[in-house]
């Protein structure tokens, strides 16, 4: 015992030091000042569990060195492309929605591009006939990229025809994200054995354990003979067709594009491609050619972002529809934790008259992330924005229609994990049509809601208060 007397101030002086030496790692690696008081809080909150999050989740140096790779692939590579294929939509220029293209361009590099057909597709139901049927009819290469991918009923049913498409002599490329993936050995091995090619995108030790490792790929990606793509919130899994044997209703939104806007699609699964797999695909084989195929003229733009870009690209188009809009906002997210920006560009077009429609998921898969989103209602509700608690099951669908007649579909959540760590993607479409059909759907989807009160939250239990205010605290790292 005197031993342990002896020694115990000097361990509790190495820890102390520790944990300083931690928090100024924190300070230097000139993270956000919200992120990084987020996790300065939960090391002083809980100690030694806070550091090991930071260790795993916070500090992960080498793969932001390979993401830089990344970056300096997509500026060198990717952006040689001829800016003759892409048309502009022509705007009124009297009009706030004009400055859009300008903005997309500014941050990303990308054109609206006209010649495109798109297609809302609602749920699992019509999203995945209409993949098995362009899988089916694919002549020169299937290339898909997906967060969750299952070798479960529908994943099998995919994974056969991928096979089967392979062997008859198209190319097919697989990227799957390995932390919210699961495919079994045996689903791996018969992929490859067909002729398949396969990569795990950032691949981890403990995936089962890493469920909110950083840096993952959010995407939801398919690209068929560079004239076919599909975009949205609805991964391959068997929840996503209803009815399932979770028995949870699964609500979700995407969208399949024939047109000039799958080139910018398929640069964004070649950028993901060179970074698993250390291969490029040449630039000419990609490039669409047939826009005398196309009938419509829907103008779409496809953005990217991830950890290896300098922007928040997806998060700045966000703001910029927000502020652009004159008369309504619709949105759907199963998470809600904007950043400072979002947060004040809804509250700010709310009180100028704006009617703003926020729909989110009475009950989430991730009960951290449900009880930060809370906090930020309260403000929303005394800004006039409207806010629905979706009651059917999970509303997963991640959209947004302005004045109905620009609307945002993909794969990001409104939510900083989605706008600074995870690689996602949206097509943003400038079209009066798609922007009626998707509000329409929210219309619908309002009759399996009920609007949220002020005195809704404030007759909640004290500790569920509790609860909301310490999650919104590590919001910033959720």
């Amino acid at each position: 015992m005197e031993y342990i007397d002896t020694i115990r101030p000097f361990a509790l002086i190495a820890y102390y030091v520790f944990i300083s030496f931690i928090i100024i790692i924190i300070i230097l690696d000139n993270k956000k000042p919200e992120k990084a008081f987020a996790f300065i809080f939960l090391i002083l909150l809980v100690p030694i569990a806070g550091v090991i999050i930071y260790l795993l989740f916070g500090a992960q140096y080498h793969k932001k060195k390979m993401l830089t790779k990344k970056r300096y692939f997509d500026k060198v590579y990717l952006h040689q492309v001829s800016e003759a294929t892409k048309l502009t939509p022509i705007t009124n220029p009297e009009s706030s929605y004009s400055k859009l293209p300008t903005l997309f361009y500014t941050i990303e590099q990308v054109n609206f591009t006209n010649n495109n057909n798109i297609e809302v597709l609602i749920n699992g139901e019509e999203k995945f006939p209409r993949l098995l049927e362009e899988i089916n009819n694919a002549k020169k290469s299937i290339h898909l990229d997906y967060y969750i991918i299952e070798d479960d009923t529908i994943g099998n049913k995919i994974f056969d025809l991928l096979c089967q498409k392979a062997q008859n002599g198209v190319k097919v490329r697989l990227i799957f994200d390995d932390v919210g993936s699961s495919i079994s050995r045996d689903g791996l091995k018969k992929l490859k054995s067909a002729g398949v090619e396969a990569y795990a995108y950032m691949p981890v030790l403990f995936s089962r354990l890493a469920h909110k490792a950083n840096y993952r790929n959010h995407r939801k990606i398919v690209v068929i003979d560079n004239e076919t793509g599909f975009l949205g919130g609805i991964n391959i899994k068997d929840k996503y067709i209803n009815p399932n044997d979770s028995g949870l209703y699964w609500r979700d939104t995407h969208i399949l594009i024939k047109g000039e806007a799958v080139t910018d699609l398929q640069y964004l699964f070649i950028s993901d491609w060179y970074f698993v797999s250390g291969q490029k695909i040449d630039l000419n084989e990609v490039l669409y050619k047939n826009i005398h195929q196309i009938s419509n003229k829907v103008p779409t733009s496809i953005l990217g972002s991830d950890y290896g870009k300098n922007n928040q690209t997806i998060m700045e188009a966000f703001f910029g529809m927000i502020t652009s809009a004159r008369e309504e906002i619709l949105i759907t997210t199963p998470y809600f934790i904007p950043d400072e920006s979002i947060f004040n560009a809804l509250k700010i077009s709310s009180k100028s008259g704006v009617k703003i429609k926020l729909m989110v998921p009475e009950k989430t898969d991730i009960k951290t992330a449900f009880y930060a989103s809370q906090t930020y209602l309260k403000e929303l509700l005394l800004s006039g924005v409207e806010v629905y608690f979706y009651t059917k099951g999970m509303m997963h669908s991640k959209t947004m229609i302005i004045d109905s007649l620009i609307s945002t579909v993909g794969s990001t959540n409104m939510d900083q994990r989605s706008f600074s760590l995870n690689a996602e993607v949206n097509a943003f479409i400038y079209d009066a049509a798609i922007a009626e059909k998707l509000r329409f759907h929210f219309e619908e989807d309002l009759k399996n809601c009920y609007k949220l009160q002020l005195e809704d939250l404030r007759r909640r239990a004290w500790y569920v208060k509790v609860l909301c205010s310490i999650a919104r605290l590590i919001a910033p790292i959720l």
